[in-house]
């Protein structure tokens, strides 16, 4: 049983941070090849080719230092390509 003030609930959030930022890079680079076969633009490499290797090293850093903030950064650069690619898309 984990209460809130445990150690193991901050040990899950961190397992479950690095998992996702490191998740999250096959799958962005499998839309990467997408959109830029389809739509022939090259406006994802920069959003997909370095955020997400970013945020798989800092998910891994901070569940290896013990640090809830960079596993918070690790989150939100897993999920940042998404809406900057859309906001791109929306200005082009």
């Amino acid at each position: 049983m984990s209460f809130p003030a445990s150690g193991e609930s901050l040990e899950l959030f961190l397992s479950r941070a690095r998992m996702m930022s490191a998740g999250a890079v096959p799958v962005y680079l499998a839309l990467l090849l997408f959109l830029t076969k389809e739509e022939g633009w090259q406006w994802s490499f920069l959003a997909f080719c370095l955020l997400p290797p970013a945020a798989a090293l800092a998910g891994f850093v901070g569940k290896r230092d013990i640090r809830p903030g960079l596993a918070v950064t690790a989150l939100v650069l897993a999920i940042a390509p998404l809406p900057l690619i859309g906001g791109l898309e929306a200005l082009f």
